[in-house]
């Protein structure tokens, strides 16, 4: 059982460990996402974090400015309000592309890749020069709004992952003292029966 519990603790640990949080920052130093090209795993997160009023919107590679035709995500017109940080979960490798909605930012180049493959960005940026507009979703989903950057909340998440090490290391802790425990308890059968012995064996020379 104390190697069951050991195996779910350490199984626990690498999932959060393995999780990486991409930075994005859009709309920085002009009408671009910067990363535009990222490569995340599965259960990693892309924080999209929003310096002037744009949009992010997944997008299928042969339909460029337009909704995917299935799942995506949308962030809606952001920053609003205290909110200027949208991230979104990736559920799988599959490429995503992406661009923003907001009128003519789309048509310049404003796009992006997640997991790119054999279909690139560039040739995604060159048929969204030829549309003629772009479309949105019209409500905001697939991702999460927040106000606060990861990154403003790291120090809680190591401390977390700080903690579940120090959890970690107490079950082994204690599962080592239980080890020497049991270790003595198993030698208490053989110890009291040499004691036995012993005392058979002093009460017949006595006798």
């Amino acid at each position: 059982m104390h190697c069951l519990s050991l195996n779910v603790v350490f199984l626990t640990l690498l999932a959060s460990a393995s999780a990486t949080t991409h930075k994005v920052e859009v709309g920085k130093g002009g009408l671009r996402y910067a990363p535009d090209t990222i490569k995340a795993a599965k259960g990693d997160v892309i924080e999209f974090r929003f310096n002037s009023m744009h949009t992010v919107v997944a997008s299928d590679f042969n339909k460029p400015c337009a909704p995917a035709t299935s799942g995506g995500f949308y962030s809606g017109e952001l920053p609003k309000g205290d909110n200027s940080f949208f991230s979104v979960t990736i559920n799988n490798t599959d490429p995503i592309f992406f661009y923003c909605a907001i009128e003519s930012h789309c048509q310049a180049g404003m796009v992006g890749v997640i997991n790119q493959a054999t279909d690139t960005l560039d040739d995604y940026k060159s048929a969204a020069e030829k549309t003629d507009k772009s479309s949105s979703p019209k409500s905001i989903f697939g991702g999460t709004l927040s106000s606060k950057s990861s990154s403003s909340t790291s120090g809680s998440q190591s401390s977390a992952t700080t903690t579940g090490a120090s959890a970690a290391s107490t079950t082994s802790e204690s599962a080592a003292t239980s080890a020497s425990v049991l270790g003595v308890g198993n030698l208490a059968g053989p110890v009291a029966g040499v004691t036995c012995l012993a005392i058979m064996f002093g009460a017949m020379l006595a006798l």
